[in-house]
């Protein structure tokens, strides 16, 4: 539901090539910077940039809930600014029955590039370490932010099952980011996922998630800007439970989800000891979905989500009840069109009411989609768009009803030499005032696969943040570059 789509939130207007952001949730695990975190609608399923594939990477798509769980609740200061995250390209997440397996294609090349990985019993596991170095211009993405050098150190482990029925899979990415000249927002991230499913019948299956995530809190919350010893620490733990049962062409998936939030405590740079503890909170929801194949590339589908935000206080430091209660309904399509288009596209709308009569609802149209088009064999466009309602902590402000959209171009000039283009824009109202911010972004890279243990990437990336307040203007130019060791 768009009031809990904060997961791939979490990609930023500095996405997976911006350095503050270093825990990158949504990301390609066989690629660069980790692996991203589901979205409460289903992921394209992806296609690589040519027809070679592991055979632990076969093209399959999520008609429905199934193992898409919903990522944590999203919080304005955890994730400021992001954009929608476009979902990478070569990892296959869970179908939610067994009936829904699909073969993998006869005599299937294998990519000379790929990382085998080791076996361990029934689980392959796929460690890596990434490091990256550069410049960001304004890496704590605030109005007339100063520069840092900023490296990056992160070590990955993939974990998926081999079974031939059920799945139980991992994707652990932990990281130091270091601003050299900035070390007030030096920080570890962690993002943790354990999914799996559990195949009752052919088309029937229990399937959950558990996930953690630690990173800094955002350096431009109103109650601490400018004034911080060093960047509060935020944690999300939670997960869901729900199971996936097909009825001929019908499919119904149902699940529960729980997240809490925990923001750590802010010293003040005259030693005063600030509480963040009124921002914590507990979120708990359920969703369902029905899907219909019309044909057998084409399903419907309509979603329905609720959700409810429980905060630790019941009234905060600036004295507003911000406990709410989220509800979304969107109607979509699922496309599974060969080696041309598939993912999902759905529009809906969303309500978010709260506790306090003093804060305003917060309501609207949402799009959400995440689909891949094979253009042809060497070209792929992606389009990604997210609807969320993001928690704020300032005075007589509800939320943040965010609204984000992405493309991106995967163009392979050989096997060995990818270059990527990604654009994006996203407009935040801030319900309560007049305040409307639009975010830009644009992010040239090239990928070289030295050989299967080493590949190599540099990047280009420029954002900016117009605001109608124009004290909340910002740019950034951020300049990488870095390598995966990989087994």
């Amino acid at each position: 539901m768009a009031s809990l789509r904060d997961a791939e939130a979490l990609e930023a207007l500095y996405g997976t090539r911006g350095f503050r952001n270093a825990v990158a949730r949504r990301r390609n695990p066989d690629g660069f910077f980790g692996a991203p975190n589901s979205g409460v609608l289903p992921t394209a399923c992806g296609r690589k940039i040519d027809a070679r594939r592991s055979s632990n990477a076969v093209d399959t798509c999520m008609s429905a809930l199934a193992l898409v769980v919903s990522p944590p609740p999203a919080t304005r200061a955890v994730l400021p600014r992001n954009l929608a995250a476009i979902p990478r390209k070569d990892v296959v997440p869970p179908v939610p029955v067994l009936a829904d397996k699909k073969t993998p294609p006869a005599m299937m090349e294998e990519d000379p590039y790929e990382p085998k990985g080791f076996t361990t019993g029934n689980f392959l596991l796929k460690p890596a370490l990434e490091l990256t170095t550069g410049f960001d211009s304004n890496p704590q993405r605030v109005p007339g932010g100063a520069g840092s050098p900023v490296i990056v150190i992160a070590p990955v482990l993939l974990v998926r099952s081999q079974f031939d029925r059920h799945q139980l899979n991992a994707d652990l990415r932990v990281s130091y980011v270091d601003a050299t000249r900035l070390p007030q927002i030096n920080r570890p991230t962690v993002d943790a996922k354990v999914n799996g499913r559990y195949d009752l019948t052919d088309t029937m299956a229990i399937n959950g998630e558990g996930h953690f995530a630690l990173d800094g809190d955002d350096p431009g919350t109103a109650r601490f800007t400018n004034r911080f010893q060093k960047i509060p620490l935020v944690t999300t733990t939670g997960g869901s439970a729900g199971f996936a049962k097909k009825f001929d062409n019908v499919e119904v998936s149902l699940k529960g989800t729980a997240d809490a939030v925990r923001f750590q405590d802010v010293t003040l740079t005259d030693g005063q000891r600030l509480t963040n503890q009124d921002r914590n909170f507990n979120q708990f929801g359920a969703q369902g979905r029905v899907t219909y194949a019309l044909t057998p590339e084409i399903s419907p589908f309509v979603d329905v989500a609720i959700d409810r935000r429980i905060h630790n206080q019941q009234v905060d430091i600036e004295g507003f009840r911000r406990d709410s209660t989220g509800t979304a309904v969107e109607t979509g399509v699922t496309f599974a069109l060969a080696d041309k288009l598939t993912g999902d596209v759905a529009i809906g709308y969303l309500v978010r009411q709260y506790q306090d009569m003093m804060l305003r609802p917060v309501s609207g149209f949402i799009a959400d989609a995440n689909l891949v088009w094979q253009f042809s064999k060497e070209t792929t466009i992606q389009f990604g768009a997210k609807s969320q309602v993001a928690e704020i902590a300032e005075a007589g402000i509800s939320g943040v009803l965010r609204r984000d959209g992405t493309v991106q171009i995967d163009h392979q000039f050989q096997p060995w030499l990818i270059g990527t283009l990604t654009a994006g824009y996203g407009q935040d109202q801030f319900v309560g005032s007049t305040r409307v911010d639009d975010r830009y972004f644009m992010d040239i890279g090239l990928l070289y696969k030295v050989s299967r243990l080493l590949q190599l990437k540099a990047n280009l990336r420029r954002e900016a943040t117009q605001s109608n307040v124009q004290e909340n203007n910002l740019t950034a130019t951020v300049v990488q570059v870095g390598a995966r060791i990989q087994y």
